[in-house]
């Protein structure tokens, strides 16, 4: 993710949250406590935000009022992107997942005007918003027709994809993995024991460490 926001020499994290200029927290950046809603479903603010700490839910609820998942946008993750795209309003609730959350934010005019301006800045954007879109649809691939297992090995072997690297660093609980994978808690622990037993992959708080990457390919079916 740092490289991406870096793409070209265009620093675009730097762009919407300058941590050196004089009152900018007060304007446009600003702190969630775990659970805190940033924006409501039918919402017609006019911002895109960006995540500077913490990490930020997506979601939406069925009629039962279960909460579904559709993202977990971790720190340097864009969200409320669809503005861009032409949309009007949000299509989900933006809630943050961890107290001292922090958020930046950039009025749509704003940003347009600097993607006009910048073709180099809105290559970077667009580009992120595209791969934000194969990543969701990925997603929803994943959770079709997957035992819990295979849509874990999925997301880790993606992560692998994403990083290039047998260490990777774990940005979300297993209740948040599971409820980004439409599974338990419980289930989820459950595979991370057994991928660690068979030497697949060992999971710890702060980083997963893919073992057999062969296993693990195999197990997400790619």
């Amino acid at each position: 993710m740092n490289n991406f926001w870096s793409l070209e020499n265009i620093n675009v994290y730097k762009i919407l949250c300058p941590p050196k200029l004089k009152g900018y927290n007060d304007e446009v950046g600003k702190r969630y406590s775990k659970e805190d809603v940033i924006y409501f479903e039918k919402n017609t603010d006019n911002n895109v935000y960006l995540v500077s700490g913490g990490k930020v839910k997506l979601i939406n609820y069925d009629e039962k009022g279960n909460e579904i998942v559709r993202q977990i946008i971790t720190k340097g993750g864009l969200f409320g992107e669809n503005l861009i795209l032409g949309d009007s309003v949000r299509n989900e609730f933006a809630v943050a997942c961890d107290n001292k959350t922090a958020v930046c934010s950039m009025n749509l005019d704003t940003m347009r005007e600097l993607m006009r301006t910048n073709e180099r800045f809105s290559t970077a954007i667009y580009k992120f918003i595209g791969l934000k879109i194969k990543k969701i649809e990925r997603r929803l691939d994943l959770l079709v027709g997957k035992d819990v297992p295979s849509r874990v090995a999925c997301y880790i072997y993606d992560l692998y994809k994403d990083e290039n690297s047998l260490i990777l660093p774990n940005h979300l609980s297993q209740k948040e993995l599971a409820s980004l994978l439409a599974a338990t808690r419980e289930s989820i622990n459950k595979v991370f024991t057994e991928f660690r037993k068979q030497n697949i992959v060992n999971v710890t708080r702060k980083k997963i460490e893919i073992i057999d990457l062969v296993r693990l390919k195999q197990l997400s079916d790619e």
